[in-house]
C-alpha cells in the first residue's frame, strides 16, 4: 500500500486560513477520528528550536499550532504542547513566550509540557543502542509532530524525521552530537531517535520555510504550503524535492528507508492534493557546505587541507553571550574579552554554534578552494 502525502496551499498565517488548511490536510488522510479518541492525551511537538518570533521561520508557527489543539479538542481529546529546544535551558518559558506557545495554550487551555523537567525513559534499538526519551513523548496515546520546513547546515534539511530529535531533553541532544559527529552518522542517530519515538502523524508548517544556513541563521522563504502524512519518510522525500534536493541526497530519507521505515521510492506515495510537480521553489538556496556531499568519503581526509567550511563568528554580530561556548559538544569554543575563539583542533563542524546562535553571528567560513565549489 502507498504512502498517501497530502498537499495543501496556505496563502498565509490568517488562523481561519490555517484552520482550513489544516482540516484539509487531515481529510487528506482520512480525517484526524482516525487517529484521536476522546479521552486521550495527545501530544502535539512542533519544532521549538530557539526564543524567537515566529516571523523569523526558525518554528512551527503558532497559528498552525493553535489549528491543531482546536481540532483535538473537537474530538474531545486532551491536548499537550511540548519540545526540548536546542542548547543549554536558559528558561523554556522564554521559549514559550517568544515563540507565541504561550498564547496558544492561554487561548485553548492546552498544556506546555517542559521536557526536561518531566523525566526520560530508556529506549534500547534493536541493535543496543539506548537513548534517553522524554517521558511525554512515550506516555502520550497519540503523537503529532508539527514540523517546520528548513535547511540544515549539518543535516541539509530538517523536516519530519528529524523533528523527533527534540524528544531528548536538555544536554544530551550535545553529547549524541559529539558522539556522531559526522552528517551521516548523525543521520544513524536521528534515525534511531525517530525509530523509538515515530509519531502517528506529522504535519510540516512550509508556509514560510528557511533556505540558505539553516536551521537558524537561514532566510524566510515562502512556500505557502501544508504537508501532512502519517508516514515520515515519505514527507521528507516530497519536501526534499520542493526544495531542490536530488534523490538521495538527505542522509537521514536514505538511513530510514535501508531500516524500512518508509516509503522507498516516489513509487510507494501517492500525493493527495496539489500536483507535486507545480511546487517545486525556484532559485530556492541550499546550504553553503552542501558541496561536501560531492566529495567521496576515501578524499575527505586528502582535500580537507585546502577544501574545508568551518564555523567562525561575524565581530559585528556577536554580543559575546556565549551560547556557543555553553553549547559546544567538544568544548572547542572558549570565552574572549570581546568573542569567543574557536579552538578547531578539537571542533567536529556539528555546526552546534550556528544553530544556536541567538544573533546569527556564527557563519561557515569557506577555504579559497572552498568558495569556487558550487
Amino acid at each position: 500500500m502507498n504512502s498517501p502525502v497530502s498537499i495543501v496551499r496556505c496563502d498565509d498565517y490568517t488562523l481561519d486560513n490555517v484552520r482550513l488548511a489544516v482540516r484539509t490536510s487531515f481529510d487528506h488522510l482520512g480525517g484526524l477520528a482516525r487517529f484521536v479518541r476522546k479521552s486521550q492525551k495527545v501530544l502535539i511537538k512542533p519544532n521549538l528550536l530557539s526564543a524567537k518570533d515566529p516571523i523569523r521561520a526558525i518554528t512551527t508557527h503558532p497559528a498552525v499550532v493553535q489549528a491543531v489543539v482546536e481540532e483535538v479538542q473537537k474530538l474531545g481529546a486532551i491536548p499537550l504542547l511540548g519540545d526540548s529546544p536546542g542548547g543549554v535551558d536558559r528558561g523554556v518559558r522564554r521559549v514559550w513566550e517568544n515563540t507565541k506557545l504561550a498564547e496558544v495554550a492561554g487561548q485553548t487551555g492546552a498544556k506546555l509540557l517542559a521536557f526536561e523537567s518531566k523525566g526520560v525513559y530508556p529506549k534500547t534499538t534493536p541493535d543496543g543502542k539506548t537513548y534517553y526519551i522524554a517521558k511525554p513523548v512515550m506516555d502520550a496515546d497519540v503523537v503529532i509532530s508539527l514540523a517546520k520546513l528548513k535547511t540544515h547546515t549539518l543535516t541539509l534539511m530538517t523536516g519530519a524525521v528529524k523533528n523527533m530529535f527534540g524528544s531528548i531533553p536538555g544536554f544530551r541532544k550535545g553529547e549524541y552530537h559529539k558522539e556522531a559527529p559526522k552528517p551521516k552518522d548523525f543521520a544513524r542517530v536521528v534515525v534511531d531517535i525517530f525509530s523509538l519515538t515515530r509519531p502517528h502523524l506529522t504535519l510540516v508548517d512550509a508556509i514560510v520555510c528557511m533556505d540558505g544556513d539553516g536551521p537558524s541563521a537561514g532566510d524566510p522563504r515562502y512556500a505557502g504550503l501544508l504537508l501532512a502524512s502519517t508516514d515520515a519518510v515519505a514527507l521528507d522525500m516530497v519536501a526534499a524535492k520542493i526544495m531542490g534536493f536530488k534523490d538521495g541526497e538527505i542522509d537521514t530519507t536514505t538511513v530510514a528507508q535501508k531500516r524500512n521505515l518508509g516509503a522507498k521510492s516516489f513509487d510507494q506515495i501517492e500525493i493527495r492534493g496539489e500536483n507535486l510537480n507545480t511546487l517545486l521553489l525556484p532559485k530556492f538556496v541550499l546550504p553553503s557546505n552542501r558541496f561536501y556531499k560531492m566529495i567521496p568519503e576515501f578524499m575527505v581526509k586528502l582535500v580537507a587541507p585546502l577544501v574545508w567550511v568551518r564555523p567562525n563568528i561575524l565581530d559585528g554580530n556577536c554580543i559575546n553571550c556565549n551560547i556557543c561556548v555553553e553549547n559546544c559538544p567538544t568544548k572547542s569554543i572558549n570565552p574572549g574579552e570581546k568573542k569567543p575563539r574557536f579552538d578547531y583542533t578539537h571542533c567536529i563542524n556539528c555546526m552546534c554554534c550556528h544553530e544556536l546562535c541567538p544573533q546569527k553571528a556564527v557563519y561557515l567560513e569557506k577555504s579559497r578552494i572552498a568558495k569556487r565549489i558550487k
